[in-house]
């Protein structure tokens, strides 16, 4: 009897830990796993690169993050332990900070910009034109890398051991999330030195990507200029009209800030770099890079809302040479066809930028009442058909 006995309270005691453990792993299953194997404080708000919506669709109200989340130092120069400040749109509070591995924020800002990879003198050397401007930037301040070869050998990594060193950074001459936010830090600005009072009057952007400039306005008069970094030919910057839907700061990634843009087809921003000696090239994925310091400035001048201006393709919204438009492709030169075929009365849908199935049947309908091939596609004769040329 008493053995017995004992083996029901054995039983009871197994059944309470298994519902105890169950309520336990039912709790830590909310919170999601983030790629690297880092876990977030909270879950990540849906779509904060848009203001917590889809591109081109309003802020939800109530589409908030309230829920107070700690924050880490970085622990290693592999990536991980970094943090996250992300701020969408005004109801979404400043301080609303997550936990994420610089990788992860492809989640938060997906932008086509190249990530800062972490970089070792390991055979086969790592090597690229990144690289030989690296040695060129590490040069410049007396840390010397041998010729500018574009390769990370020995050499290259005893010059950021001694970097890292000179910033009281571990002397390892791996170059990892923390050596490159140093790196960042080094761009010196040559028109925003020092803190700047905020401008007085309403504030907007206008981007210039042929002088690669970016001008703050003041009740329509420019207050501060500085050098930036544009598109490159291929993946060029937009071309438009739009205002400010995100901010976000963080301690690792594209520098130290972010604005992202309400442009309907992709991810495009004004943030920082971790590459300094590319300001004032057209080197990005259709981003505007600035150095941390200048984007950090204005940063705080910038609002939801903010409009911003970015101009200075002498051919408009196309391309030079305009390039074949087709089923997913997407850029200033669709939205201009869409445009262009709305004026003209054929039903496309939303004027968004991007080469989908309502375009494809408005570029076929187009092409059959002008007695061209019907192909769905806009090749230069569908160009010149539309009136879209390129002027020089």
């Amino acid at each position: 009897m008493v053995h017995r006995h004992g083996l029901v309270l054995v039983l009871i005691f197994m059944l309470t830990l298994g519902f105890l453990v169950g309520i336990r792993l039912g709790r830590v299953s909310e919170v999601p796993e983030v790629p690297g194997g880092s876990r977030p404080s909270a879950p990540f708000p849906a779509h904060v690169g848009s203001g917590g919506c889809r591109p081109g669709e309003p802020a939800a109200p109530g589409n908030t993050a309230t829920r107070p989340v700690r924050t880490v130092a970085p622990q290693s120069e592999d990536g991980h332990g970094l943090s996250v400040r992300v701020q969408g749109p005004q109801e979404l509070p400043a301080q609303a900070m997550t936990e994420a591995a610089p990788h992860s924020n492809a989640a938060l800002y997906s932008c086509a910009c190249d990530y800062d990879r972490v970089i070792r003198a390991e055979l086969p050397y790592p090597s690229g034109a990144d690289i030989a401007c690296l040695q060129t930037h590490l040069a410049t301040f007396g840390f010397d890398p041998g010729p500018p070869d574009g390769v990370y050998g020995p050499r290259t990594a005893a010059a950021v051991a001694a970097f890292q060193r000179s910033r009281g950074l571990e002397p390892d001459g791996v170059l990892g999330p923390r050596t490159w936010i140093a790196l960042g830090k080094t761009g010196a600005s040559l028109v925003a030195q020092g803190p700047a009072p905020p401008p007085p009057g309403r504030v907007e952007i206008v981007i210039d990507t042929v002088d690669r400039t970016l001008t703050i306005l003041s009740d329509g008069k420019p207050y501060r200029q500085f050098p930036v970094a544009v598109g490159k030919p291929s993946t060029p910057s937009p071309q438009g009209q739009w205002k400010v839907v995100s901010k976000g700061a963080w301690s690792g990634g594209f520098g130290t800030r972010w604005m992202g843009l309400d442009v309907p087809w992709g991810k495009y921003g004004i943030h920082g770099t971790n590459k300094p000696w590319y300001i004032g090239d057209a080197v990005s994925g259709g981003c505007v890079r600035m150095l941390n310091h200048d984007v950090e400035l204005i940063f705080e001048w910038v609002q939801i809302g903010t409009p911003v201006v970015i101009c200075g393709n002498p051919f408009g919204p196309l391309r030079n040479p305009r390039r074949e438009l087709g089923p997913g492709e997407r850029g200033t030169d669709v939205l201009a066809a869409q445009r262009r075929l709305r004026m003209l009365g054929f039903d496309l849908g939303p004027e968004n930028g991007m080469y989908e199935q309502p375009t494809i049947d408005a570029v076929k309908a187009f092409q059959e009442s002008r007695g061209l091939r019907v192909t769905g596609v806009v090749t230069p004769d569908t160009y010149d058909a539309l009136g879209l040329y390129l002027f020089e």
